[in-house]
């Protein structure tokens, strides 16, 4: 079964926004190349306190998500390192900022999305491929990873999905609020707040 890695929102601090002056476009993590390092650190800013961020594995940062040192290690016993890439960013926070988040960029290509079976809203249909831009309620194939842990779907590229096993171990350091089950993704831009 398949996890979908989804922005994070169970903090009771709003999230670190992407800053679009950046030398990296969202749109380069969406790639199935890295991206070049000497483009520069993307810039996320934030309203909240350093510490809120520091003291997650998985800061709320949106898509793609971003992660620590303990987290890359993790990923990095499941997944190759040539199927991954850990691309730093620089989050400024109130008080402060901290360069010990990465981006994590699957490399890997599958198709998990049952585009049949799910509730998709708007789509382009190609030939061989359905390009998912918007779905109500996704369901997988099954066993659409295969032996991979961590990929993207290829008909909907923000889609981010994760095995059992590494979402386990992922888990394993107290964080896992950002893994759903295909059923239970929340609609875009929802937000629960404690």
């Amino acid at each position: 079964m398949a996890w979908v890695w989804y922005d994070r929102i169970d903090t009771d601090f709003e999230p670190a926004q992407f800053d679009y002056n950046s030398p990296v476009r969202i749109a380069d993590t969406l790639s199935s190349l890295p991206i070049d390092i000497a483009l520069g650190r993307p810039l996320f800013r934030a309203k909240s306190k350093l510490e809120n961020f520091e003291k997650l594995h998985c800061p709320p940062t949106g898509d793609p998500p971003a992660v620590d040192l303990l987290w890359q290690e993790i990923i990095l016993r499941f997944v190759p390192q040539e199927l991954v890439q850990f691309f730093p960013i620089t989050l400024v926070a109130r008080n402060g900022e901290t360069q010990k988040f990465s981006w994590v960029l699957p490399l890997s290509r599958v198709r998990c999305i049952d585009p049949n079976r799910s509730d998709v809203t708007s789509k382009i249909e190609k030939p061989g491929i359905t390009l998912i831009i918007s779905c109500n309620h996704y369901i997988h194939y099954e066993n659409c990873l295969g032996n991979i842990h961590l990929a993207r779907d290829e008909q909907q590229l923000n889609h981010i999905v994760v095995s059992d096993q590494l979402r386990d171990a992922l888990a394993e350091t107290g964080e896992s609020s950002m893994f759903f089950r295909p059923e239970q993704v929340p609609t875009l831009g929802r937000r629960i707040v404690n």
